[in-house]
């Protein structure tokens, strides 16, 4: 005989609010209605039919054979890459524009810097042309 524990999708808090109600074997658990499980916390009508139905295929191969089969846990489906959203691509024309934006600003930046350093280099050497050489005060104080 099977307890309730033995069931696939059976764990310890579902399987002491079973008992609570009863319900502690596997065959009990087969014959339950959805109607009776669905007033217990965490159990809806499809997981109702769900452990009923896990029940009723723990009982199968015990009639057949003196072991239970082992439960094979179903392979994880991946889901398909799903195209993107209208938001999503929105998202991304977002960030695209507002990094070209920010290469523009940086673009015209080193511009800017650039054509500081040409003022002052100009400054410099006009400052420079303007001062009068030691040689030529030399001459003008005689």
């Amino acid at each position: 005989m099977l307890t309730i524990f033995d069931v696939q999708g059976v764990g310890p808090t579902t399987g002491t609010d079973l008992a609570e109600r009863g319900i502690t074997t596997a065959e009990q658990l087969a014959k339950a209605q959805p109607a009776d499980l669905v007033g217990i916390p965490g159990i809806g009508k499809q997981r109702a039919d769900m452990l009923i139905a896990a029940a009723n295929a723990a009982l199968a191969p015990a009639a057949t054979s003196p072991s239970p089969a082992p439960m094979v846990k179903p392979k994880e489906v991946k889901p398909a890459a799903s195209p993107k959203t209208p938001r999503e691509k929105k998202s991304a024309k977002a960030k695209a524009k507002t990094k070209e934006k920010a290469e523009k600003t940086k673009k015209a930046n080193s511009k800017k810097t650039s054509k500081k350093k040409d003022k002052s280099k100009k400054d410099k050497k006009a400052k420079k042309d303007a001062k009068p050489s030691k040689k030529s005060k030399a001459k003008k104080k005689k």
